[in-house]
């Protein structure tokens, strides 16, 4: 395996790959010399500065690209151009326009690919998708992701649009939007408002409404709402037969009649007696479970669960957010 971006993603893989019995990363690419150089002196693994040399020179069969978004595109055509499986963690692109590009690559392609969405690898949202048909047929939809990082004016690349391609709703959100894909199908159409109050260039709260085929609902994003130690989702479903809420820690079911062994009622479920060992933790099970998952699709050849067009699909959705948020209409008053 080789890396590329040797930030908190590409550390974090990087130890998860490494503890596997039959993986090994052999090589690193980091373009900061300060990094590069602390690398050199507490690992043995080949080092290079440009990630070109990387693929180029070196056998991998996988590189994980762990770069800001707005690299993504160019280094994944690399990788496919080089015959090399490649993972990218999320967003996959920070455009519609690229991941267009990218689809017209892939579809010629027989590499493997994923994008990095590691929620899907969490017991509580798992074991939520396969109750859903409890709640009869879906209605209404209410959910959420909320994050405490930035209550102040930032700098650097991730408070410029052209370095980040977008804010809350590009970094955070995605999460969100292909959790509710993967739950709900295709959305069909969207309404939304964005604001900026603390990071300039780039937007910190996001409101969209969204229409699928025959559920309508909301997301609400922000990285700069109090009181959330780590980024947390909350999907709330109401459907024919009850109502589902699931976040990071829970699954809250309720059923208006009894169904398949639920009774009707509240019942609730809690991770803990969800929980499904990992051979090494380093941040989260999600991610051992996500790189566990990659790197068994590579041995099959085969697909992983969240392949790049699964990807393209979320951003598909975040641009057309990002455009409707042009279609604001002012509300007129009887003076």
């Amino acid at each position: 395996v080789g890396v590329i971006g040797m930030g908190k993603m590409g550390i974090l893989h990087t130890g998860i790959v490494n503890a596997m019995d039959d993986c090994q990363v052999v090589a690193l690419a980091e373009k900061e010399d300060t990094v590069r150089n602390y690398l050199k002196n507490v690992l043995s693994t080949n080092i290079y500065s440009d990630y070109l040399d990387m693929i180029r020179k070196e056998d991998l069969d996988l590189v994980y690209i762990t770069t800001p978004v707005v690299t993504h595109a160019k280094m994944t055509r690399d990788c496919i151009d080089n015959n090399i499986n490649v993972f990218v963690e999320k967003p996959l692109t920070s455009s519609l326009y690229e991941a267009r590009e990218l689809y017209n690559n892939l579809k010629n392609s027989d590499v493997i690919h994923a994008v990095g969405y590691s929620k899907r690898f969490l017991e509580t949202f798992s074991e939520a998708k396969k109750l859903l048909n409890l709640i009869g047929e879906p209605i209404y939809l209410k959910s959420s992701i909320y994050a405490s990082q930035h209550f102040g004016k930032g700098s650097g690349w991730r408070f410029k649009k052209s370095e980040s391609g977008g804010g809350v709703l590009l970094e955070l959100a995605a999460h969100l939007i292909d959790m509710l894909l993967w739950y709900f199908g295709d959305i069909k159409s969207v309404n939304a408002v964005t604001s900026s109050y603390y990071s300039g260039e780039v937007e910190d709260f996001v409101h969209a409404v969204l229409k699928f085929d025959n559920l309508i609902g909301y997301m609400d994003a922000s990285w700069s709402v109090r009181n959330y130690r780590l980024p947390e989702i909350t999907i709330e479903v109401h459907g024919s037969n009850g109502m589902l809420n699931v976040n990071d820690d829970r699954i809250v079911l309720l059923l208006d009649e009894p169904i398949k062994g639920y009774n009707s009622g509240i019942t609730k479920i809690y991770k803990q007696e969800l929980y499904r060992g990992v051979p090494i933790d380093v941040g989260g099970v999600e991610y051992t479970r996500e790189d566990m998952h990659i790197i068994e699709c590579v041995k099959k050849n085969k697909q992983p669960l969240i392949n790049m067009f699964e990807g393209i699909k979320v951003q598909s959705v975040i641009d057309t957010i990002y455009k409707a948020t042009s279609h604001e209409m002012e509300v007129e008053y009887i003076e």
